[in-house]
């Protein structure tokens, strides 16, 4: 999703990127940035998710991708101490 759409969301449901700021105890700048950058604070990122009743992955598919590619580093380093065992 884009900012504009999670912005939308959170209106949509009462509430903006300020009152999701206080209810977490940051600066509202910490939140704005979480939305239109799409990563940074996952803290943030879920809360504002679940402030706007998006799903997590929808709202935010940064987090599930990354959490692929580190799945995929590991795996690949597990392959490779199992070639080096033989070794």
């Amino acid at each position: 999703m884009n900012a504009a759409e999670i912005y939308q969301a959170l209106r949509k449901h009462g509430y903006n990127a300020s009152r999701v700021a206080e209810a977490l105890e940051v600066r509202p700048q910490s939140v704005a940035t979480v939305i239109r950058d799409g990563c940074g604070s996952e803290r943030i990122a879920r809360a504002v998710a679940v402030a706007a009743k998006l799903p997590f992955e929808q709202a935010f598919p940064f987090y599930a991708e990354k959490k692929a590619r580190k799945y995929q580093r590991l795996q690949q380093i597990k392959t490779l101490k199992a070639m080096l065992e033989v070794v």
